[in-house]
């Protein structure tokens, strides 16, 4: 589902504050509880025509969706109910932005990188993966080697990397933990394939800034 921030009402070029945040994602929000969209959904958020951002309005619109899916791979911590209708709920959803001017590409550094938080920029679109992003925020270098690991092969289980990988000194048990960890950052998809999980990146090409 892609958003075009600059077309949603009240129209504005400046996008500030949580109100406006509120506004502008009520209709996906409708959408999401609904059940409009499909658990594994890619969700982005179209910055194209948008001049200014703040740390606000990030955190009503790309860490609200952020949130979201992260929650639902949490279990029981899951379950605990949102003490606000704006408070984020566990949707299965993977968030990414696009159309970042220079200026609001770093203002989404500077509010991710602090909180030790990734997320995907969309360099060029695809349908449910992307063809090229590059990863905003952080991301320790350890889930990094392991993203770009995945990244290569496009669908990947924690067995088949541990043998592609004799040279490291990482046990099977420890990829899947780090597999699963990047699936929580919402940068790998999971799919069941008998006992074990195949983990899928949401884009083709990641590169790092």
């Amino acid at each position: 589902m892609l958003v075009k921030l600059r077309e949603c009402s009240p129209k504005a070029a400046l996008a500030l504050g949580a109100s406006l945040a509120e506004a502008h994602m009520k209709y996906l929000k409708e959408s999401v509880a609904g059940g409009a969209l499909k658990p594994g959904s890619l969700v982005i958020l179209d910055f194209k025509g948008i001049k200014g951002t703040n740390g606000s309005y990030i955190k009503g619109t790309a860490l609200w969706l952020w949130t979201c899916g992260n929650l639902s791979t949490n279990g029981s911590q899951a379950l605990s109910p949102p003490r606000h209708r704006a408070d984020p709920r566990p949707y299965d959803l993977y968030p990414c932005v696009t159309g970042l001017a220079k200026e609001l590409e770093a203002e989404f550094q500077e509010f991710f990188r602090p909180r030790k938080l990734p997320l995907l920029l969309a360099r060029e679109m695809g349908q449910e993966v992307l063809e090229e992003a590059v990863l905003l925020g952080h991301l320790d270098p350890a889930l990094r080697f392991t993203l770009n690991a995945a990244t290569q092969k496009q669908r990947v289980t924690a067995p088949e990397l541990y043998k592609a990988n004799p040279n490291e000194e990482v046990t099977v048990t420890a990829w899947n933990n780090r597999l699963n960890d990047l699936y929580a950052l919402r940068l790998l998809r999971r799919i069941r394939a008998g006992r074990v999980w195949q983990y899928e990146p949401l884009a083709k090409q990641i590169t790092w800034e």
